[in-house]
């Protein structure tokens, strides 16, 4: 796996594209924190309707999170293929909403387990099921279960060079907090179009 021509590729097919990219966060980013404005409105004056409000905020944030997640990856790969798109791709999954929320859950329970015997394979298992949001945009009759297990077929002995890819970028991501996150409106579509464009070549 040539990470340096991955990158590159990425650099290219997302040149005249960032302008979508960054709509495309930006609303993402507004719909997905909603559930953010749940405290202020309620302004809870105890620890318990506090924190079952914060409960409520992070269920709510899971749920709005699932309808629109696939269309983000679909918008990446479709960059990564150099296929036209705009923004508006990040609501052409919606429905698969379900069972996106239902891999995320499985994936979290999965990695949450493996991390409670070390922190390694925890990691291992991540990158495991690194693929799963990418194969069901490509393969929408699939289950939640048979895409993790796609995912962890797919990663077998590319895990290391994932995470290999992913520590590349970690000056920009350093970078990016001392610009206050504004970098990050470049890096985010950076690294997915990259991991986009890993997952083209693993398919």
């Amino acid at each position: 796996m040539n990470i340096v021509e991955l990158k590159e590729n990425a650099r290219k097919s997302l040149q005249g594209k960032y302008g979508q990219a960054i709509t495309m966060i930006i609303v993402l980013g507004v719909i997905t924190g909603a559930a953010s404005v749940i405290p202020v409105i309620f302004k809870p004056d105890s620890e318990l309707t506090a924190s079952i409000i914060s409960s409520v905020c992070t269920i709510i944030s899971a749920v709005l999170s699932s309808f629109f997640i696939l269309g983000s990856v679909s918008f990446y790969l479709k960059i990564s293929r150099n296929e036209e798109v705009t923004w508006k791709e990040l609501f052409s999954k919606t429905n698969l909403w379900l069972v996106c929320l239902l891999s995320t859950i499985l994936v979290n329970i999965f990695v949450g387990l493996w991390s409670l015997l070390l922190i390694i394979p925890g990691i291992i298992a991540a990158y495991s099921y690194s693929m799963v949001q990418f194969i069901l945009v490509d393969n929408e009759n699939l289950t939640a279960l048979e895409a993790m297990k796609k995912s962890k077929e797919m990663m077998n002995g590319h895990k290391m060079e994932l995470f290999k890819l992913h520590i590349s970028f970690l000056g920009w991501i350093i970078l990016s907090v001392f610009t206050f996150g504004i970098l990050f409106f470049w890096l985010a579509p950076y690294v997915s179009t990259a991991t986009a464009n890993f997952y083209n070549k693993i398919k």
